[in-house]
């Protein structure tokens, strides 16, 4: 009986294919990774970083908390914004803290924060009254990170006051702009660059001052964010 050959097994010689394709996909993914980052929207990124350059959560600073905001605050993003558009602005400050202290205004300047001189001062006074540093505290917290201009503007109504330290209305006007800015810088959150004061006494009311009630529409401070 005669030996049985062997049958000789066939070389594969496709088999490169494989290792090739495995480099055409690496390849392939290589390239779309350098397309997503070529067209990046820049925006974005610095959004996305502003979270981390604003609190410091141990990736570009350390030793400070991320900012949480609170439940009553919900409709507020803190995001480092460096603009705002006027949609933007009244979006912030539609909150609980700020509701009913606070009036928005868009006027060809730009966007006006108005505070009630009620909630800022006692009547003839220009030093800060304890209830106005909440509201004061609240402002600066969601404006930093912004780069528009801020012009802080005191408004009075028609009713002549005449003291030792204020002769009219002018000057209480300034004082009251004055102390504003000085206390949305006493933390250093704030550039001080960013600021300036005006006093306009009661020559820009908002409404006549026929009544009680629209002098004391009258009486605010007007913080300009400008274009």
């Amino acid at each position: 009986m005669g030996r049985q050959k062997k049958v000789e097994e066939k070389e594969d010689t496709d088999a490169w294919m494989a290792t090739f394709a495995d480099l055409l996909s690496l390849m392939l993914t290589f390239f779309v990774l350098l397309f997503a980052m070529k067209s990046v929207d820049q925006g974005k990124l610095e959004e996305t970083l502003g979270y981390f350059r604003q609190g410091g959560i141990g990736v570009l600073r350390s030793g400070t908390d991320m900012p949480v905001m609170p439940p009553e605050s919900g409709l507020f993003d803190p995001r480092v914004m460096k603009q705002f558009s006027p949609s933007e602005v009244k979006k912030m400050f539609d909150t609980t803290r700020l509701q009913g202290k606070v009036e928005l205004r868009r006027e060809k300047e730009g966007v006006i924060i108005s505070v009630s001189s009620e909630i800022l001062f006692y009547s003839g006074e220009a030093n800060l009254r304890h209830e106005a540093e909440e509201v004061l505290d609240e402002i600066v917290r969601i404006t930093q990170g912004a780069t528009y201009g801020i012009q802080v503007g005191g408004h009075t109504d028609n009713q002549a006051i005449s003291t030792p330290r204020f002769h009219s209305n002018w000057d209480l006007s300034v004082a009251r702009a004055g102390s504003v800015v000085r206390y949305m810088l006493k933390d250093q959150k704030l550039k001080p660059e960013r600021f300036s004061v005006a006093g306009y006494g009661d020559s820009r009311p908002l409404v006549s001052n026929d009544t009680a009630s629209n002098r004391a529409k009258n009486r605010r401070v007007d913080i300009l964010f400008l274009k």
